[in-house]
C-alpha cells in the first residue's frame, strides 16, 4: 500500500533534494502533485512543506494546507526550515508539524525520521482499509460470550462510551484481553475516527518512558537531534490507553497527573504548552490499591483514574463461553491455515470444558492456533491438545521451613491471587491463628496482611487451636 506524500517546497532544489531521499527509503512511497489535489483523484497521507521567508506567502501556505486537511484529515505534516528562521516553535504550531527538520537536509537525521513516521502511517492505512461501521462490528465480533458476566461487563462498557471525556480503569488478570475492551470503548464512542494510542508501560524502559510520552524538542538531551511528538500528542482527539499503568516511575506518574488535571503538556526541553484532548484508559492485573497503600503508585493518580472502574472477569468464571471462544477461533485459525473442514473431537471439547485456563483467554487462542497448526486430521482430539486434563486448582502444597521450603503447584496452573491466599493460610496455620506472628514471618506489617485477610475471605480464628476446657 503506497505511502502518497505531497512535497510543498519553493526551491527547485530543495524539491529535488527532498525527492532524491525519499527515493532512497525502504518504503513503497510515491510524490504526488499539487495538481493531483486540484483534481480530486489522491488523498494525502504526509506532507513536506518548505517554510518560505515570505509572511504573505506563509498565509498562503497556511490556507492550502487546511484545504489538504479538509479532504485528508489523517495526514501528517513535517515542517521544513532554514536554521535563521524567526519564531520557529509558533511555525510548528500554525502548522501542526509532527516534526521539525532543518536545512540544508541531512540524509542521516532525514532518513531516521522518516523511518519512524511512515511506518505509523503504513499501520493507519492498513486499518483504514475497513470503514468505521465494519472496525465497530470487528471489535464486537472480538469479544465473544453470552454469559451474565461478560453481557454485565458489555453494557457497562457501552454506558461509559456515550461520555467522551470519562477515565476508565480496567482491572484484571493477565490474558483476560483488557486491550480488547479498552478498543470496544473507543469504537463505541465518538473518538472512534481519531486514534487509539495504546502504550505499554511494562515495555518501556524507565529512561525512555518520559521521552515517549510527552516527546521532546531537539537538543533536550544527548541523542535528541530531531522533535519528537510523544505518545500522548498524538492521541489528541481520540483514547490514550495505559496498558500495566503501575510499571510508570513515580516521578513520570507526578507529570501524568499533571497532564491529566490540566490537559496541557510540554515536551522535554519545550516551552510551549500544548493541549491535548483525549479519552483516558488505564488497566492493571494488580490491585492497585495495594499498590497505593505500598507506595507505589500515588494515590491522587490513582483516583483520578478510577472514575468507573470495571473488573474483567477470567475465563474460569465464564465457564459457558470457554467452548463459544474455542469454536471463534477454530474458524478463524481453519480460514488462516486452509484447513476449512477442521473441527473438535468430543474428548477435545472435554477437556476445553474441564480444564480451569489459568492464562484466560491468551492462553486458548494460542493453544487452539497449534492444535489448528499441527492437527493432521480432520478433528482435532484431546491429545492435540497441549492441556492438563482435570487440572486442580485447589491442589497446592507448601512443605519444609521457611529458609527451606518446597511449593507445588497444580499441573493446570494456578492464579496468583490463589497462590497468595494460599501461602497466607498456610502462614497462618503454622502461627495458630496468630496474626503479629504471621505478619512477621511474610516480612510484611499486620495493617497490610489484615487487607489480604479481608480480601481473600480469610478468618485468623479458624487457624487457632482450640484448647480443651475441664468440666
Amino acid at each position: 500500500m503506497d505511502i502518497a506524500i505531497l512535497i510543498l517546497e519553493e526551491y527547485k532544489r530543495d524539491s529535488a533534494r527532498i525527492r532524491s531521499l525519499l527515493n532512497m527509503l525502504p518504503y513503497p512511497v510515491r510524490v504526488i502533485e499539487a495538481s493531483d489535489l486540484e483534481s480530486g483523484r489522491n488523498d494525502v497521507d504526509l506532507v513536506i512543506l518548505g517554510l518560505p521567508r515570505n509572511a504573505e506567502k506563509q498565509k498562503r501556505l497556511e490556507e492550502d494546507l487546511a484545504n489538504i486537511r479538509s479532504r485528508s484529515p489523517d495526514c501528517q505534516v513535517i515542517l521544513v526550515a532554514p536554521k535563521t528562521i524567526a519564531d520557529i516553535d509558533s511555525k510548528i504550531l500554525v502548522y501542526q508539524a509532527r516534526s521539525l527538520l532543518l536545512k540544508p537536509l541531512d540524509q542521516e537525521t532525514f532518513s531516521t525520521l522518516l523511518e519512524k513516521v511512515l511506518p505509523t502511517i503504513q499501520r493507519r492505512k492498513e486499518r483504514a482499509g475497513l470503514s468505521t461501521t465494519s472496525r465497530k462490528a470487528t471489535r464486537l465480533s472480538s469479544i465473544v460470550g453470552k454469559s451474565e458476566q461478560i453481557q454485565r461487563v458489555l453494557k457497562l462498557l457501552e454506558k461509559v462510551s456515550e461520555s467522551a471525556s470519562t477515565s476508565v480503569l480496567l482491572l484484571g488478570e493477565t490474558g483476560t484481553g483488557k486491550s480488547l475492551f479498552a478498543r470496544y470503548i473507543h469504537e463505541l464512542s465518538d473518538r472512534s475516527r481519531k486514534p487509539f494510542i495504546e502504550i505499554n508501560c511494562a515495555a518501556l524502559p524507565a529512561s525512555l518512558m518520559e521521552s515517549e510520552l510527552f516527546g521532546h524538542e531537539p537538543g533536550a538531551f544527548t541523542d535528541a537531534k530531531t522533535q519528537k511528538i510523544g505518545l500522548i500528542e498524538l492521541a489528541d482527539g481520540g483514547t490514550l490507553f495505559f496498558d500495566e499503568v503501575t510499571e510508570i516511575g513515580l516521578q513520570t506518574q507526578a507529570k501524568l497527573l499533571k497532564f491529566l488535571d490540566s490537559k496541557n503538556l510540554r515536551r522535554l526541553g519545550g516551552d510551549n504548552l500544548i493541549t491535548v484532548d483525549a479519552r483516558i484508559i488505564a488497566a492493571s492485573n494488580r490491585n492497585l490499591k495495594e499498590e497505593v497503600r505500598q507506595k507505589h503508585f500515588r494515590e491522587d493518580l490513582f483516583y483520578r483514574l478510577n472514575v468507573v472502574e470495571i473488573r474483567i472477569p477470567p475465563l474460569r468464571e465464564r465457564k459457558s463461553d470457554v467452548l463459544m471462544i474455542a469454536k471463534h477461533y477454530l474458524d478463524e485459525y481453519k480460514t488462516k491455515f486452509n484447513k476449512r473442514y477442521l473441527s473438535f473431537a468430543p474428548d477435545a471439547i472435554d477437556m476445553i470444558e474441564e480444564y480451569s485456563w489459568p492464562g484466560n483467554v491468551r492462553e486458548l487462542i494460542n493453544i487452539i492456533e497449534r492444535a489448528v497448526l499441527l492437527c493432521k486430521d480432520e478433528a482435532i482430539r484431546k491429545e492435540d491438545l497441549p492441556i492438563q486434563q482435570n487440572p486442580d486448582r485447589r491442589a497446592i502444597s507448601i512443605s519444609g521451613d521457611l529458609d527451606d521450603f518446597t511449593l507445588e503447584l497444580p499441573q493446570g496452573g494456578i492464579s496468583l491471587e490463589m497462590l497468595e491466599k494460599k501461602v497466607i493460610e498456610e502462614i497462618l496455620k503454622r502461627a495458630g491463628g496468630n496474626v503479629l506472628k504471621a505478619s512477621r514471618m511474610l516480612s510484611v506489617t499486620r495493617g497490610t496482611l489484615r487487607y489480604k485477610m479481608m480480601k481473600y475471605k480469610i478468618d485468623p480464628k479458624s487457624f487457632q487451636k482450640r484448647r480443651l476446657v475441664k468440666v
